[in-house]
């Protein structure tokens, strides 16, 4: 088999673990400051898979976790990949009706999660339409009216390989993405999904096995997945991971651990420069940053992060249905504002709404189409009208408004559907509308993205309150959205309308006039008080 023209090391990533145990005690993994090493990564692996399969997972089968960044997620994945589950990690901010809503939708076999996280999984328990065998790293007393076993219980026992047969088009994960108009998607990606992305890692950051790469995401992300685990995985370098983001360490673990990649999306570059100048600014081994901005952060600001901690930082277009990096900035090919081009990866069209193609340099939707056969998502889990909608007329619909200029060069302008991008995060404005709509106070709402001071946006709800009854002060709102969806989905501003421009043709709310208006007469969550326009 060949990517691209080349042979890869290897097409799944159970044989990738093999071959990499080569790399002997080498760090393949430093989280939190623990490490793991390419020998151990391959060998507990075996002993997470055989342990998984005496539980009852077989292959196909989902195993899905609720964790923080940690070694022993990593082994959990890669003991799926030994032994043909499919890993399906969920993000460690849901809480109740969300958390409920995608571990049903994974149907999960076995679930795992940390004590710390235990809380938000009682909540949602009565809403589980599943039953799944739950194994919790920490206490597993958290667990309330449920039996739960102990994490370690799955890293003692045989270290043999299974005998299983793993193909490089097995489903490997489900990745879930934000929905524009429903709710989260989960995104189904094969072993050779994994292995096509890290070959374009190691293109565009021109990486080797003495590079080391500091992720500043998580296993539920796509970009965590790529940048701290398999990229180096494939390379035969070293991934560091924290728990969290923090501005004030940032350069102190580079630092600490010779970073050489590092990959600070848009928000974090713009925090990163409200640290007070130091001389220490340019003291490290940074030499490129991959995938930074993505349409985020243009122009003054990039450039500003430039010269002050002197590395380039290379912009890219992508997304989970279709790998990351699809395309990118090369360290030799860069052109200001564009997000580079596919280098091979991607047919890139613009089309307009009916899917005819536009002339160079005009805004229409972005669609792909893969060169590399089976690098691409297998499917939407469980939405079947949804997969091909979105790969309408065989091209896939990113939904993203863009343009492609004369010399191929793709340039991300925004998003077309009701897409909120905060702190990192897609935020489906419809899940958070949901969520607000069942207050019962609430007669209707509509939730725009609007300028934030950090990059992104913030999230704005307008609310149409029920007549005849009481208004709800909006800090209730807030607490209201904060028991059933993430804290990154709990809007920042919230203001109250008797009605909504509506469009002619549908009668829909028309949320290009909402987001028009701005942050305006706004209650302002952070703040704790009105705004006055």
């Amino acid at each position: 088999m060949k990517i691209m023209g080349q042979t890869p090391h290897s097409t799944n990533l159970r044989d990738l673990l093999i071959l990499r145990a080569n790399y002997g005690d080498k760090p393949l993994l430093i989280i939190r400051d623990r490490i793991l090493t390419f020998k151990e990564a391959d060998r507990l692996s075996n002993v997470v898979a055989n342990q998984l399969i005496s539980y009852g997972v077989q292959k196909g089968d989902v195993v899905a976790t609720f964790m923080y960044n940690s070694l022993e997620q990593a082994l959990v994945w890669f003991g799926c990949a030994k032994m043909g589950a499919i890993y399906a990690p969920l993000n460690v901010s849901l809480v109740r009706d969300d958390l409920a809503y995608s571990l049903n939708d994974t149907g999960a076999k076995l679930f795992i999660l940390d004590e710390e996280l235990a809380p938000a999984y009682n909540a949602a328990k009565p809403l589980l339409t599943l039953d799944p065998r739950v194994f919790v790293l920490g206490s597993s007393a958290s667990i309330e009216n449920k039996a739960a076993e102990c994490f370690e219980n799955l890293m003692t026992g045989d270290d043999k390989l299974p005998e299983i047969e793993i193909k490089s088009t097995d489903p490997m994960a489900i990745v879930y993405t934000g929905g524009s108009t429903s709710m989260p998607k989960g995104v189904l990606v094969s072993h050779l999904y994994y292995i096509g992305a890290a070959i374009r890692y190691a293109e565009i950051a021109e990486a080797t096995e003495n590079d080391v790469h500091f992720a500043n995401s998580h296993f539920f992300h796509i970009g965590g997945q790529q940048f701290a685990i398999t990229g180096p995985l494939y390379t035969g370098m070293t991934g560091i991971m924290e728990k969290w983001f923090s501005a004030s360490r940032y350069w102190d673990i580079c630092r600490k651990y010779n970073v050489t990649i590092v990959d600070p999306i848009g928000t974090m570059m713009a925090v990163l420069l409200r640290q007070p100048p130091s001389d220490l600014d340019r003291k490290h081994k940074v030499r490129v940053g991959v995938g930074v901005a993505s349409g985020q952060v243009r122009g003054a600001l990039h450039q500003e992060f430039e010269r002050r901690f002197g590395a380039p930082m290379l912009e890219v277009y992508a997304m989970t249905e279709v790998g990351v990096l699809i395309c990118s900035e090369r360290l030799h090919d860069r052109r200001e504002g564009s997000s580079g081009k596919p280098h091979g990866w991607a047919d890139v069209i613009v089309v307009d709404q009916d899917d005819n193609p536009v002339p160079p340099n005009t805004l229409g939707q972005l669609l792909l189409r893969p060169q590399a056969i089976n690098t691409y998502m297998i499917e939407y889990v469980n939405k079947p009208q949804e997969t091909l909608a979105a790969w309408k007329n065989l091209w896939y619909h990113s939904g993203d408004l863009g343009y492609v200029d004369e010399d191929g060069y793709v340039y991300f302008v925004g998003r077309e559907a009701h897409w909120i991008r905060r702190r990192g995060e897609n935020v489906s404005a419809f899940e958070v509308e949901k969520a607000l709509t069942e207050h019962p106070a609430i007669t209707d709402c509509a939730v725009v993205g609007v300028p934030s001071d950090v990059g992104d946006e913030d999230i704005k709800a307008y609310i149409q309150i029920t007549e005849g009854v009481e208004r709800p002060k909006p800090l209730e709102l807030i607490n209201w959205c904060k028991e059933k969806i993430a804290y990154f989905k709990t809007p920042r501003y919230i203001e109250f309308v008797d009605a909504f421009p509506r469009t002619m043709t549908k009668n829909e709310i028309a949320r290009h006039e909402l987001r028009e208006l701005g942050i305006g007469k706004a209650w302002d969550a952070t703040l704790d008080e009105w705004i006055k326009a």
